[in-house]
């Protein structure tokens, strides 16, 4: 196995074929899928997890050819609709969202290798999934506009600016009585927090209380 990987950094270290390598040596699960969902972008973590995995050593590395990553700003490339005019401002926020889901995802698959507890592992590896997650549903928004041209809108992106939308509608006196149900509705999630029961809920108490804060900061904007 060690020669196959030799000879496929040798050859210039093909993503898929990467990606093969990587199944099977017995990649970790969670791994395997986060590097699927973009091997091009990963192919520099794919080569580092085989040159550990089968120990290429240092004289072995010096012969092979470097590892060169994606032309700059391939993302626009691919989506040639984003920043046109016309383009619906829901897939604008969305490219944005991308781009930084991805920098967080580098950043937590490095502290996955640091990890010194159980507990520490399972709150970065939750966090990598919910990247995952949501970088599929972004592209799956953005594949369908490109392919239809016309919005799929399954992400909850939309509802938030359907929400805003709403906000920007709504009197005076009914934009008071919101604010005071969502105060209540943060105090409840947080206080559902601070129980600790049903941990494995939290991933959703916080999603719903992030929304609750932009909604209040949303009003609190449009009140003065």
């Amino acid at each position: 196995m060690k020669d196959k990987v030799i000879e496929w950094l040798r050859m210039g270290a093909n993503a898929q074929e990467g990606v093969r390598l990587m199944e099977n040596a017995g990649a970790p699960l969670l791994t395997l899928r986060l590097i699927r969902a973009n091997p091009t972008a990963n192919v520099r973590l794919i080569a580092d997890y085989l040159r550990r995995k089968y120990n290429v050593c240092p004289e072995e590395k010096k012969q092979l050819p470097a590892i060169s990553l994606p032309a700059a700003n391939p993302f626009r490339r691919e989506f040639p609709f984003l920043g046109k005019p016309g383009c619906p401002v829901e897939l604008e926020a969305l490219a944005s969202r991308k781009i930084s889901k991805y920098h967080a995802y580098v950043a937590l698959h490095s502290n996955l290798r640091d990890c010194t507890s159980l507990q520490e592992c399972a709150d970065v590896a939750g966090e990598l999934i919910d990247n995952f997650i949501d970088n599929r549903i972004i592209w799956d928004e953005l594949n369908y506009y490109q392919e239809h041209h016309s919005l799929l809108g399954k992400h909850p992106i939309f509802m938030e600016f359907q929400r805003r939308n709403n906000l920007l509608h709504m009197p005076i006196k009914d934009l008071v009585l919101r604010q005071q149900q969502v105060q209540q509705n943060m105090w409840r999630v947080k206080s559902e927090l601070a129980k600790g029961t049903k941990p494995h809920l939290d991933g959703v108490r916080k999603e719903r209380l992030a929304g609750y804060e932009q909604e209040l900061n949303d009003i609190n904007r449009l009140l003065g």
